[in-house]
């Protein structure tokens, strides 16, 4: 049985694992291409400003359930890029509907105005769980490093002189003074 990256028993091919996650990202890109579609076309021809700010809200609910969809992933690699694609979208959706409002005379300056200034509260606070998240890997990392390399040493038995005797362990007693060697008498 030969032991694989993707695997940590050597169980499942590896292969087949990337080519059904890129299977499934692309069906579900292409669900919620139809689904968007399908929201633009449902609302009526002078109503799209509504449409694309609830494409852009469901982007976003999508962003966050391919975050989510993650940790049940042994390589999430598929659905870290879709929850990344899905914010952009979304975010970039959000803000051109809201920002470009006016010019358009769906929405007033003070509704474009208090828009973007909840959508850059929005973006602020998952500016700091993509930083808190990021740092949190990060750190996970570093400890998987150092527990692979205490795993890889060779245990060390407490009953072996050599580990009484290492250099990391302190003496108990400073060493006599070089001076006269016999013991003191007790008395008489």
């Amino acid at each position: 049985m030969s032991m694989s990256a993707a695997t940590p028993t050597g169980a499942g091919p590896p292969a087949r694992q990337g080519i059904s996650a890129a299977v499934l990202g692309a069906l579900f890109v292409v669900v919620a291409a139809l689904l968007f579609y399908a929201i633009y076309l449902a609302f009526p021809q002078n109503h799209e400003f509504g449409a694309l700010l609830l494409i852009g809200s469901i982007s976003l609910v999508f962003a966050l359930g391919c975050y989510l969809t993650e940790s049940v992933s042994r390589d999430p690699a598929a659905q870290r890029s879709l929850a990344w694609a899905f914010l952009a979208m979304g975010f970039a959706t959000l803000f051109l509907s809201v920002g470009l409002g006016p010019t358009y005379g769906v929405e007033s300056v003070l509704g474009m105005l208090t828009g973007l200034i909840v959508l850059i509260i929005l973006l602020m606070i998952t500016i700091v769980l993509i930083v808190w998240r990021t740092r949190s890997v990060q750190t996970t990392a570093h400890r998987e490093v150092a527990r692979k390399t205490w795993q890889t040493e060779t245990p060390v038995s407490a009953f072996s002189y050599s580990t009484a005797n290492s250099p990391s362990v302190p003496t108990t007693s400073p060493a006599p003074p070089p001076g006269n060697q016999t013991p003191p008498s007790g008395g008489a």
